[in-house]
């Protein structure tokens, strides 16, 4: 295993900054003024493509012009971002040198179960527990499993807490944020 699986804390919190940054840019783009700027100031940007020509173009205007104030819309939007969030959290914790010795833990298999349901349509996905699934007062049980993740047990704002919080147990380090 190499170094870097061994100390994965600047991984961690730069995924955390990452995920912070693009919920600012989601609630930024509906203040008050924000628009009027992206459209003078950025009104089309591009991330390139290794392929000649086939670059992506944002229209910057455009997306602003759809952005939603509420509703499902912006809820799915962050959903998303949740889940892309922890499944590269996920990834980061199972790279460590120590997730073998700490897999069956309770908090482990929570994050575990949550990542799941994140790559299944945001619902708890599971048909057997066959270890205890528990983060702070929050235990899945049976009865979670076909019942959705945010807005049910949890808060989106939860998920960088869970990650602190297996952090500062299992690998001795300082808040991530």
């Amino acid at each position: 295993m190499n170094a870097n699986a061994r100390d994965t804390s600047h991984k961690t919190r730069l995924l955390v900054h990452a995920y912070t940054e693009a919920l600012v840019g989601v609630f930024a783009l509906r203040l008050p003024g924000v628009a009027p700027i992206v459209r003078a100031n950025a009104p089309s940007m591009c991330v390139e493509s290794s392929f000649e020509g086939e670059h992506i173009n944002l229209n910057s205007e455009a997306i602003v012009d759809a952005c939603e104030w509420s509703g499902p819309k912006i809820m799915t939007c962050i959903d998303q971002l949740t889940g892309a969030f922890v499944a590269a959290m996920w990834d980061t914790l199972k790279s460590h040198s120590n997730y073998a010795a700490i897999s069956t833990m309770p908090e482990i298999q929570f994050f575990r179960h949550l990542r799941n349901a994140c790559g299944h349509d945001g619902k708890w996905n599971f048909t057997v527990l066959n270890h205890p699934a528990v983060w702070r007062d929050k235990e899945l049980k049976q009865e979670h499993s076909g019942s959705k993740v945010f807005g049910g047990m949890l808060k989106h704002g939860d998920v960088v807490l869970l990650v602190i919080d297996i952090d500062r147990k299992y690998f001795n380090s300082p808040a991530v944020c």
